[in-house]
């Protein structure tokens, strides 16, 4: 499923990318609406997306677009801060379905964006409620994590911090993307915590030789789990498994700097254009905000 996100702040995209990335949704940015125009000839999305101070230009231009092409009635959603007051009273005549105003929770993205969904007749593909990683057993379902069998005591921000390094073993995650994914803030903001997060994680879980399990710290710009084998062909992966059990896809190694898997949302610290800037948000390790009460 893929989202066309009419933004030009990265950090608003990079919130809403993560907010969805766990329903297995990719999130295609766009800076203006020719660059919009041009990619839906050969791209087809499932929903608009429209920064509020976008809305008056761009989005307008958009939307006029959407109402006299039959390809391009996608449900569409307005979010963030309007500019101008009469923007905001204009968003429902312009033919928008629903509006996030000013400041929003992942939480609260995610079920309008889900609520579109059922309201268009869309359904989402199963989302992984079970990660297995050497020892270490993560149920998403009941926010469990089990060392051999063990429950581990974890508070809502250590289950939500540690699914997300356990469901991407390999791939290295920016500090960015887990104060978005976990706290729904920028990285400067809650740096600090973080940091304790991630220690505390290492001291309950017990990582390290005694498990085959490391979180490294990475360049100081973010983490990676790691997994140590005897066998150095073996790959570091992790076995996920929907509510009924079956396994869904593994997730492979990568290292740092290089491009991650389709099945995880990674923020590259540089942007790719071809047209638009996309960002495969697809991963099982990704959005754990709603996990955060």
């Amino acid at each position: 499923m893929k989202f066309a996100v009419l933004t030009s702040s990265p950090s608003s995209f990079a919130l809403i990318a993560t907010a969805l990335a766990s329903e297995h949704i990719e999130c295609v940015r766009f800076d203006d609406a020719l660059a919009l125009l041009r990619a839906r000839r050969g791209e087809t999305f499932q929903m608009l997306m429209i920064d509020a101070l976008q809305f008056h230009t761009a989005g307008q231009l958009v939307l006029s677009w959407r109402q006299c092409n039959a390809d391009m009635r996608w449900p569409t959603m307005v979010f963030g801060q309007f500019a101008e007051r009469e923007d905001m009273l204009r968003v429902f005549d312009a033919g928008v379905d629903d509006m996030l105003v000013g400041h929003f929770s992942a939480d609260e993205l995610r079920a309008r964006v889900l609520r579109l969904l059922r309201h268009a007749g869309q359904t989402l593909p199963a989302v992984s409620m079970n990660v297995t990683v050497g020892p270490y057993r993560l149920c998403r379902l009941t926010h469990t994590l089990k060392l051999h069998g063990v429950p581990i005591r974890l508070t809502a921000r250590e289950f939500a911090t540690a699914w997300l390094l356990f469901s991407s073993p390999g791939t290295f995650l920016s500090r960015q993307q887990i104060a978005s994914a976990v706290w729904g803030t920028d990285a400067s903001v809650v740096g600090r915590s973080i940091e304790q997060h991630i220690y505390r994680l290492r001291k309950k879980l017990r990582c390290g030789e005694e498990t085959g399990v490391e979180i490294k710290t990475i360049y100081a710009r973010g983490y990676q789990l790691t997994i140590h084998h005897n066998d150095p062909a073996l790959e570091p992966h992790a076995t996920h498994t929907d509510l009924a059990g079956h396994p869904v896809i593994a997730q492979r190694d990568t290292q740092p700097g290089q491009a991650a898997p389709a099945q995880t949302w990674i923020l590259p610290a540089h942007v790719e254009w071809m047209n638009a800037t996309h960002l495969v948000s697809a991963g099982s390790g990704a959005h754990l905000a709603a996990l955060v009460t």
